[in-house]
């Protein structure tokens, strides 16, 4: 008598996505603790596979290229590189209630495709729908079978997906709960083969865990075409669209969205989540960050005050503490500002981090302004990078900021490095060293 057949057992890792024979506490391949878990699969049969036939053929290039499918939000399909291209996977990650299912429900605003809702009633989602204002032949389905949703896709014909969300779909080809990292895996792998095999592109919404990480093997964000986060800002009521991987045009582009009762609203102007003109004075200074292909303007605020305890406090909001301390530490050095004996407190106003190396200058001139109690003019962008030996340098996309200047009427700008004098513009100023262009406060 034939005995059966055991279940296979391997462990996953959620972090890298490697799979081993044996249980590990910290995974060989990314060093992370406790992350691998433990992943059953019935063996498959002899002569069958679970994978694609062997001598199938192999997807050729077709002479004629499908248009993109245009989402109806200017910025987010600037981010896809003009729209949602044939056979695309888009994964999109956020918070719980930030408006992932409202962002995909606003794609059907413009766009033909089907919606396949895992985590709502069919009313729920209607109601939603009815709330935005949408037509109400919507193309909405329940159901969380990954092999029922290729099987009505196929049958509709359609060109354009969108799934909510990737944790709640689950295949019978593989064991252990829908949401799990097999599971995810699994269904990420065949959702990308149906996506490039039948020119089929899909949008999902997934969810990410207390790390800001979207939840899951890393093999998901590592198989689809985009990765985009969807952040908000927790003091007002827009909504940023990062793209961390993009396949179809630049990485860091961001899309803004204001959350309105009938959807979202998008902000053309970036100078609209800021007073630009305002901002200045004691401890105040204008910062525009470059975002990928946009430019961001960033209030950078800071208090220096005197410390009670032995060593200073220093604290931040949308800010690293290292750069604090770095920046803290160059006034000290080269400008003999008793920073070491002062409590600095620095907040980042704008909606997002302040993250690029050319907000050294900016932070620099706004602790020193708070420090010595003499205020920067108002309206005057300020931007370039310090280094340690007290050099300024220039940043980089100097004529994308000046554009976005431009566009918010600001004509007064503080630049790191030198420019030839045919160069410079009305208005503005080079500096290279800080010990000495420091009376420029």
């Amino acid at each position: 008598m034939q005995k059966p057949k055991k279940d296979k057992v391997s462990y996953l890792c959620t972090e890298c996505g490697d799979s081993f024979a044996k249980w590990y506490g910290q995974c060989p391949s990314c060093k992370a603790w406790n992350s691998l878990s433990e992943n059953r699969f019935a063996e498959s049969p002899a002569g069958s596979s679970a994978g694609p036939a062997e001598g199938a053929k192999l997807i050729t290039s077709t002479t004629t290229a499908e248009p993109l499918v245009k989402t109806g939000l200017r910025q987010f399909d600037q981010i896809l590189g003009g729209g949602v291209m044939a056979g695309a996977v888009i994964l999109i990650g956020g918070e719980p209630g930030i408006g992932k299912s409202t962002l995909l429900l606003e794609v059907l605003r413009s766009a033909a495709g089907v919606y396949v809702t895992g985590e709502e009633s069919l009313a729920q989602v209607h109601a939603r729908a009815a709330r935005l204002g949408l037509k109400d032949n919507l193309d909405i389905v329940q159901g969380n079978s990954l092999a029922q949703i290729f099987e009505y896709v196929h049958a509709k014909k359609s060109k354009l997906v969108l799934i909510d969300s990737i944790q709640t779909t689950y295949t019978d080809q593989r064991t252990g709960f829908a949401g799990s990292p097999a599971q995810i895996r699994e269904v990420t792998q065949r959702i990308v083969e149906f996506a490039k095999s039948n020119q089929v592109a899909f949008l999902i919404a997934g969810h990410i865990t207390k790390d800001g990480q979207i939840a899951g093997p890393k093999l998901l964000e590592h198989a689809v075409d985009t990765v985009i986060y969807f952040e908000q800002n927790p003091t007002s009521r827009y909504r940023f669209l990062r793209a961390v991987k993009n396949r179809f045009g630049a990485t860091g582009d961001v899309a803004i969205f204001e959350m309105t009762a009938t959807g979202f609203r998008e902000i053309e102007n970036a100078d609209s989540l800021l007073p630009v003109q305002e901002i200045g004075g004691i401890g105040s200074c204008l910062f525009p960050q470059l975002e990928g292909t946009r430019v961001m303007p960033l209030e950078i605020q800071v208090l220096v005050t005197p410390t009670g305890f032995a060593n200073g406090r220093r604290i931040g909001e949308n800010i690293e503490l290292s750069r604090i301390h770095l920046i803290a530490a160059i006034l000290e050095k080269f400008c003999s500002l008793k920073l070491s004996q002062c409590d600095i407190f620095v907040r980042v106003n704008g909606g997002t981090q302040l993250s690029e190396p050319a907000g050294d200058l900016a932070l620099l001139c706004a602790m020193a302004s708070s420090y010595l109690e003499k205020p920067l003019q108002k309206g005057r962008a300020v931007a370039g990078q310090v280094s340690l030996t007290g050099e300024i340098r220039a940043a980089g996309g100097l004529e994308e900021r000046r554009r976005a200047l431009d566009a918010w009427n600001v004509s007064n700008a503080l630049w790191g490095g030198a420019a030839a004098v045919s160069e410079i513009r009305r208005g503005e100023k080079f500096v290279q060293l800080i010990e000495r262009e420091l009376p420029f406060l």
